[in-house]
């Protein structure tokens, strides 16, 4: 017995949850996905933008719900994710960094398509105008979980980037059940 304890891994961290700053100069990020009722999405924050490192839990929607709106500080950069789950099991993301200015408002809008996920960052500022936030870089093009923001490109004039699906879906490593609370059977 005492053997097999000593073999069992430990538990993981749980993913944290986002804190959205509490002073200083903010924008809003809007988020909002379109997935097939079934798929569930996820946006994270990385609180080390430059290595996508830090991951914390802004939020989760389903066909029915998106995350409620939070604000992210200005004038520094910032690395988010939109995080989709199919119901086959398979997962997709696109991850991106920009720098939210004071007082502008951001949406982060995902899709689940046919064998992967789109996303792009708009700056939504004017909501009659919205436009692609052209200064987002695309971080995880296929194959590359994290490129440097010196190789990163930047969004296309579209605004629209697009992910294959990888492998098996599984929960992030420290991710638990509350991650996905309430998307369930919704």
């Amino acid at each position: 017995m005492l053997l097999l304890a000593a073999c069992a891994a430990p538990a993981p961290k749980p993913v944290q949850k986002y804190v959205a700053p509490a002073a200083g100069q903010t924008a809003k990020l809007v988020m909002r996905g379109a997935v097939p009722a079934g798929d569930v999405y996820s946006v994270y924050y990385y609180a080390d933008s430059e290595k996508c490192t830090g991951l914390r839990s802004v939020g989760a929607g389903n066909s029915t719900r998106n995350p409620l709106t939070t604000t992210l500080a200005a004038n520094q950069i910032t690395t988010v994710e939109f995080f989709v789950v199919k119901s086959a099991k398979t997962y997709c993301s696109v991850r991106y960094s920009f720098t939210p200015l004071a007082g502008k408002t951001y949406l982060l809008s995902g899709a689940s398509i046919d064998k992967g996920c789109t996303a792009r960052v708009m700056d939504m500022s004017d909501p009659e105008h919205l436009k692609p936030e052209l200064g987002a870089l695309r971080r995880n093009p296929t194959g590359l979980a994290c490129l440097s923001l010196s190789q990163s490109r930047a969004a296309s004039v579209a605004g629209h980037e697009s992910a294959q699906s990888s492998g098996e879906a599984v929960l992030r490593e420290g991710a638990g059940s509350e991650d996905l609370q309430g998307l369930i059977n919704q």
